[in-house]
């Protein structure tokens, strides 16, 4: 191969800067070349947990909880955040100043739950899956029951198996999925559960448990039988929801996508709308306003990622078109003609553009990861924080991007 630098050529002695195995090829670091190779750049960062959301490293990027991840999966990382860690050697997001007001909120409602739920709303790349992943990393470190949902979207994709429950509920099971939901919460917050009593004696298939029984007892039912997840999921969120002993975070991700039609089918061929699903059944209705917490938040983030699984009359409701006054008064009557008043079930919160600050610090850490090999300069900020209009993602696309 002539286009093949001799500086990439294998030595005789197998020292060379190459070494092929099988269709791959695994890079000698020890003897590359230093004008190609440089070791992974490995910037300090501060863990963002309990103690270090505080105003002081706001606009600082800081470290997710390598075990809050963990309890994720590795191919569980909301929207495009996997492929972002994957680049920065590590999974690192910028302290906003929104996220210490979210932070807050979050502190505020563990002692006074509002009545109906809060969704992040905003432009695609905002940052609102990055938002609600902070903050379920931070109620996880504070002890709370989290109960964090990083794709919805996956629930109603038909990616996963589904079958219809016995009986004539109408509903429709997907075991593996409840029983991956009862993992991660198990490994999130196992000693928050284990802190809450069921208070009632319960039956959950041929098991019976103890009024004294607790939360973290209930669901090792479910990770032994994952035909019972579903119950025990259900029998979970009922009982934590009610309890006032320890705070409670619902957070769903895609949350749209619960309103929407999945992809699955019932028997007759017919597309199943999202809600009759179980799983998505269990979290709807604290979203509908038919179920709020005792103690805690219920949040989610709205995803314009796959239109698939944005309803059309959830999209009118979130930007309605603009209202324009009629002179006739027949027109003005008209429901057809004239947009109604938005009424959602639940509260917003649009999710803000990047500051001048926040634009700055984030160019700082692309430097310090090598994403961008050019010194970071006013100038440049000024120009990367303009095109992109301040969006996290369009900013992230610019300094990637090649064209």
């Amino acid at each position: 191969d002539r286009t093949q630098s001799t500086a990439f050529k294998k030595k005789d002695d197998d020292q060379g800067k190459k070494a092929r195995t099988g269709k791959t090829t695994a890079v000698n670091m020890a003897a590359a070349n230093p004008l190609y190779y440089t070791d992974r750049p490995d910037p300090r960062l501060e863990t963002l947990s309990a103690h270090s959301a505080i105003p002081v490293h706001v606009n600082r990027v800081m470290e997710i909880d390598e075990g809050f991840l963990a309890c994720l999966g590795a191919e569980r990382y909301p929207g495009y955040l996997g492929t972002d860690f994957g680049l920065f050697g590590r999974p690192a997001l910028l302290y906003r100043g929104q996220t210490q007001r979210l932070v807050e909120q979050l502190a505020t409602n563990a002692e006074a739950a509002p009545q109906r739920a809060t969704v992040l709303d905003g432009k695609g790349g905002t940052g609102k899956s990055a938002e609600l992943l902070k903050l379920a990393s931070v109620a996880a470190s504070l002890g709370h029951i989290v109960v964090y949902a990083p794709s919805t979207v996956r629930w109603v994709n038909s990616s996963r198996p589904y079958a219809p429950e016995a009986g004539d509920s109408g509903l429709f099971v997907q075991l593996e999925l409840a029983l991956e939901q009862l993992r991660t919460m198990n490994g999130m917050c196992r000693d928050a559960l284990a802190k809450v009593p069921l208070g009632r004696s319960a039956a959950v298939g041929k098991r019976r448990l103890a009024a004294e029984s607790t939360l973290a007892d209930l669901i090792d039912i479910g990770l032994q039988t994952p035909a019972l997840s579903h119950d025990v999921l259900d029998l979970l969120l009922d009982v934590a929801s009610t309890q006032t002993a320890v705070p409670v975070l619902v957070a769903v991700d895609e949350v749209n996508a619960l309103w929407s039609d999945s992809m699955y089918r019932d028997q007759g061929d017919v597309v199943l709308p999202a809600r009759r699903l179980r799983l998505i059944r269990a979290l709807l209705p604290f979203f509908e306003g038919e179920r709020s917490l005792a103690r805690g938040w219920v949040l989610g983030a709205i995803s314009r990622v796959d239109v698939r699984f944005m309803p059309k009359d959830l999209k009118l409701r979130l930007d309605p078109p603009p209202a324009v006054p009629l002179a006739n008064p027949d027109l003005a009557k008209d429901p057809s003609i004239v947009r109604q008043p938005t009424d959602l079930p639940f509260d917003t919160i649009g999710v803000e553009r990047l500051s001048a600050a926040e634009a700055w610090a984030l160019m700082r850490f692309y430097h310090e990861t090598s994403i961008i090999a050019s010194p970071v300069t006013e100038a440049l900020v000024a120009k990367k924080w303009v095109v992109a209009s301040g969006n996290p993602r369009e900013l992230f696309a610019s300094v990637t991007s090649f064209a």
